[in-house]
């Protein structure tokens, strides 16, 4: 088991809040890492931020990278930021960190 930077991610009973900091307009998507200072998830989206489109991708991305319906995910905090609050719901905490490990051993 890994230590993760503190405020990277909060369980609750069926639901996993994670701290990303989003790169838009990048040439590639994906994660790009773990930023440990900020404790944040680095993920960069070829979306411009405009009018919500790279939140959109990003939610897509986490979607597809962590196997989880488009449906429960969801921006709960930094719309307008680069710092944004992820909810994955109906997921518990040891899933997710499961994928973190194996997307930071890559």
């Amino acid at each position: 088991m890994v230590d993760w930077p503190e405020g990277l991610l909060r369980g609750s009973q069926d639901s996993v809040i994670l701290a990303i900091s989003v790169q838009p307009a990048a040439k590639r998507s994906g994660i790009e890492g773990i930023d440990v200072w900020r404790g944040r998830l680095q993920v960069a989206v070829k979306s411009v931020p405009l009018k919500g489109a790279a939140n959109e991708e990003v939610c897509e991305l986490i979607s597809e990278l962590f196997g989880i319906p488009r449906a429960l995910i969801e921006i709960i905090a930094g719309h307008r930021s680069r710092q944004k609050s992820v909810k994955l719901s109906n997921i518990n905490l040891s899933d997710i960190e499961s994928y973190l490990e194996v997307f930071c051993a890559e």
